[in-house]
């Protein structure tokens, strides 16, 4: 994938082999949650000039992996407080097709 932030998830990927521990800190930081900046803000990227039925589609499939990956988080008792808000933010916009 050709992405700035692929090779960290990537390395996550290895991670949750080698440390599940250590990958859910890192699943639940602020690299992932904490607005501007974080993995979670990269839902609202500019298109980067794919047919635009195609790129609602890529940040919609975007979007409900991380609702997938916050609602573990929160299940196993995670403490980011960003999760919640981008939760709330990706079921409604996926809800209301922004």
């Amino acid at each position: 994938m050709d992405h700035p932030r692929a090779a960290e998830v990537d390395h996550l990927l290895t991670l949750l082999r080698q440390s599940p521990a250590l990958a859910l800190r890192q699943l639940d930081s602020n690299a992932w949650w904490a607005g501007a900046g974080s993995l979670a803000a990269e839902t609202m990227a500019d298109n980067p000039g794919l047919p635009e039925s195609e790129w609602a589609l890529e940040v919609r499939a975007f979007r409900t992996l991380l609702i997938e990956i916050g609602e573990a988080l929160q299940a196993k008792g995670a403490a980011n407080p960003g999760i919640g808000s981008w939760l709330l933010a990706f079921n409604n916009w996926n809800a209301s097709e922004v």
